[in-house]
């Protein structure tokens, strides 16, 4: 069974974007342009849940503070909370991330007794301010080498378990962006669900990021993903799913 692991600290008790429940209930409200002006001794950089550098392992120092005329627009969001596009935060080791695309599709599909559910899917331009986010990037993405600004896709979704027994998901089997183009464990792509357990009569909010494209942005306005089994004492007990469209 494979179960693909990942430190994926995404500081989600900040930023949940609407999906409660994952790994935190709390949430924090895009800061005041008041608040994102600050400069004081006191400012902590923001932990954006879409910040694929925080999947890294790297013990790179990761204390970046934007500027002031980084963060003098009305889209920057300090909070790291970005649900518009064109806003654009900074994550603790010097990577803009700007929202360029922001989908709500609510599609299900089942298989056995889980259900998934993707509630977002977003399009964020990431570029690398620094050496150490490009290196933390490219580390976070299996990668020897990688190109700023490069584009990732993350997708957000919950497994509900209708069954009466603990599930352990092996999370997504792959996001397919083109006839070309495909994510998966081993492929670019940074998975939170895999390895995680969804009680009986439960469920898991989770997400995954992938790469999408390098230096130019991505021109697909769809894609599929298909989700891995799921097991019970190293026995599957769900099969893995067909392909679900997203349009974007």
């Amino acid at each position: 069974m494979r179960l693909f692991k990942f430190s994926l600290v995404l500081g989600l008790s900040l930023l949940t974007l609407g999906l409660t429940g994952c790994q935190s209930g709390a949430q924090k409200s895009t800061a005041s342009f008041k608040d994102n002006s600050s400069q004081s001794s006191h400012y902590k950089a923001a932990d954006p849940d879409a910040a694929v550098t925080a999947a890294s392992s790297s013990k790179e120092a990761q204390t970046y503070r934007p500027d002031t005329a980084q963060t003098r627009s009305a889209s920057y969001v300090k909070s790291g909370n970005l649900t518009r596009n064109g806003q654009y935060t900074y994550d603790k080791v010097g990577t803009k991330l700007t929202l360029n695309q922001v989908t709500h599709p609510q599609s299900t599909i089942r298989s056995g007794k889980l259900t998934y559910k993707i509630t977002t899917v977003r399009l964020i331009k990431n570029t690398a301010e620094t050496a150490a986010a490009k290196r933390m990037a490219a580390q976070a993405l299996n990668l020897a080498h990688l190109d700023s600004p490069y584009y990732t896709i993350q997708v957000k979704f919950t497994i509900y378990n209708r069954g009466k027994q603990a599930l352990t998901t092996d999370g997504i089997k792959a996001i397919r962006l083109s006839a070309s183009q495909q994510l998966n464990a081993s492929n670019q792509l940074s998975d939170a669900s895999a390895g995680k357990t969804i009680p009986a009569n439960g469920k898991l909010a989770t997400f995954a990021t992938g790469l999408a494209s390098e230096k130019t942005k991505p021109s697909f306005s769809s894609v599929k993903i298909a989700f891995a089994g799921a097991y019970a004492n190293q026995k599957q007990i769900v099969k893995p799913t067909g392909w679900l469209k997203l349009n974007l």
